[in-house]
Parts: structure tokens; C-alpha cells; sequence
């Protein structure tokens, strides 16, 4: 069976008359496979789709509550792909997936226009944040880095100080009103073309939390590519419209690093990079820990 026929039924199901023109894949995440399909019909010229397929290592939303997100975000205007159906799962031999729109574009960011792209990336998460929360599916919730960061630690003695002064914290859940959180805002979910930022892809770790756990999220991601300049120009141009409390930004700068660390292993990366980021997600621990350990003194 070619290619074209393999998907042929999967296509049709959604969108009756659609004649497959060609398949390839799309290089990009861990926890799904990700295929460009190019139909042309019954309505329009040559079109492409992209097909999210949940792999078994998935660990984001089912396929149902990710085409209903993006269903709500889409009809509210939000530069993110137009789902056109999804299917699998419940006892059938195939596996969850998400059929969408492709939107045309690049995610590349390089230095020569890092900082009029991060700043737009960093505009752009404020407009996810702001948004209204009460139409949207029920979502995850993420207001505590707390009882995963204690997970992810590494069991070295450096960390012992660390964790022994979480474990004496009283609360370290996020207490205002939860925003939407992408989940995983970093350059390869950012879409450009023509200069602008046209989407924003890849909202299977969508939940409703503290804000600044995207914000760490960027930053840590952006220092792995730009290092610490990287970072704080996002941090910079987020804190410009959002107050970014330091205390919390450590909190979730802990726990990213941390999650970053213990799972780097299995994104399927070359060893020297792992190594480099590796290096990255530890300085990046040491330095939240020193915030939380003088938090009082620094700040107080």
C-alpha cells in the first residue's frame, strides 16, 4: 500500500472528496508524529494538512480535548492551527491522532533577528495569558511546581539545601487567577513568516495556571539556544506588561530545569548536545536555588 493510500481513508473521513497528492514527514516532537499531507478538493486547489499522531511514549491531552482547544482558541482569533477532525484510540488498531491545518512558516530564530523575535514571542504568550478562560475545554491545572520539582532533583548532595528548604515552605501553589498556559512556548512551537508570527502549534500540554511557569519554560529554552542574553530579553519584554514575581519566576526556573535534566535523555538528541544543555539546566537550578534560599534578603 502506497503512502497515499494509507492515509487516503483517514483524510476522507474528514473531509469527503479530498484526492491525496503526496505525504512526507515532519521533523519536530517527542510524544507525537507529525505528517504533512497535500490534498487537493473537492473545494479548493492543492492544500496541506497536518496529521498528529500520539505515539506511544504520549503523555499531552487526548486527541479529543486538543481538537477542542483548538477548535475555541481558533474561533476566538488566536494565530493557532485550524483542527479539522480527529479520530483513533478507543479499542481501534490505530492510534490517536489530530488532523489539522498547516500553517506556512518558519521556526528558525537566528541572532540576527533573535531580539525582534523573541520580543514578539514574548507579546504574544501575554495575549495567550490574557485570555478569558471560561469558554475554553476543561484543562489541566498547573499552580504548584512544589511536588514535581521534588521528583525531578536530581539525588546529588548539591541539591540537598534546595530541597530541604522547599520541603519548609508553608505553600508554594500560585494564589491568583490561572491564565492559560501553552504548556511548551518555545521557538520550534513559534511560527514565522514574512517577518511576523503567524502560530502558535503544539497545545497538547495546555493548562490553566500560573503564567510564569511558560515564561521559565521560554527562558530556559531560549538560554539552551541564545544563552543568558536569550533569556532575559524574553524575561525583559514579558515584564513589561506582566508583573513577574521572583520569587515564583525561581520556583518554575527550578522546576523546568529540573524536568529538563531528568527527561533530556529521551528526546532522542545528539549526546554533545544533551551534554551542552545538560550544563545549562543545572546553572539554571543553582541559580533559582539562590534565589529561594535568600529570598528575604534579596528581595525582601
Amino acid at each position: 500500500m502506497s503512502p497515499n493510500e494509507r492515509f487516503s481513508e483517514l483524510v476522507s473521513a474528514h473531509i469527503p472528496g479530498a484526492v491525496i497528492r503526496g505525504v512526507s514527514p515532519l521533523a519536530g516532537g517527542v510524544s507525537a508524529d507529525a505528517t504533512l499531507i497535500h490534498i487537493e478538493g473537492p473545494t479548493s486547489s492543492l492544500r496541506t494538512l497536518v496529521l498528529r499522531k500520539h505515539g506511544d511514549s504520549h503523555c499531552g491531552h487526548e486527541a479529543v480535548l486538543e481538537f477542542q482547544l483548538l477548535g475555541r482558541l481558533h474561533s476566538l482569533g488566536v494565530t493557532v492551527p485550524k483542527p479539522l477532525g480527529f479520530g483513533g484510540g478507543n479499542g481501534t488498531n490505530q492510534h490517536p491522532y489530530v488532523l489539522l491545518e498547516y500553517i506556512e512558516g518558519s521556526t528558525d530564530m537566528p541572532l540576527s533577528v533573535a531580539e525582534v523575535r523573541i520580543t514578539a514571542a514574548a507579546e504574544k504568550l501575554i495575549s495567550i495569558h490574557a485570555l478569558k478562560t471560561e469558554s475554553l475545554p476543561k484543562l489541566p491545572l498547573r499552580f504548584d511546581p512544589l511536588p514535581e520539582l521534588l521528583d525531578f532533583l536530581p539525588d546529588d548532595a548539591e541539591w540537598e539545601e534546595l530541597r530541604s528548604n522547599l520541603l519548609r515552605m508553608n505553600s508554594t501553589a500560585f494564589a491568583g487567577t490561572g491564565v492559560l498556559l501553552h504548556g511548551d512556548y518555545w521557538p520550534a512551537n513559534i511560527v514565522w513568516a514574512g517577518g511576523k508570527l503567524v502560530g502558535v502549534i503544539d497545545w497538547e500540554d495546555a493548562a490553566i495556571g500560573d503564567p510564569l511557569s511558560d515564561v521559565a519554560s521560554a527562558c530556559l529554552e531560549l538560554r539552551y539556544i541564545h544563552g543568558d542574553w536569550g533569556a532575559q530579553c524574553f524575561l525583559n519584554a514579558y515584564s513589561t506588561q506582566r508583573h513577574v514575581d521572583p520569587f515564583r519566576f525561581a520556583l518554575w526556573q527550578a522546576y523546568v530545569a529540573a524536568a529538563g535534566n531528568h527527561n533530556m535523555g529521551g528526546w532522542g538528541l545528539e549526546p554533545s548536545r544533551v551534554q551542552a544543555m545538560r550544563k545549562v539546566a543545572l546553572q539554571s537550578i543553582r541559580e533559582a536555588s539562590h534565589v529561594i534560599a535568600n529570598f528575604d534578603t534579596i528581595f525582601g
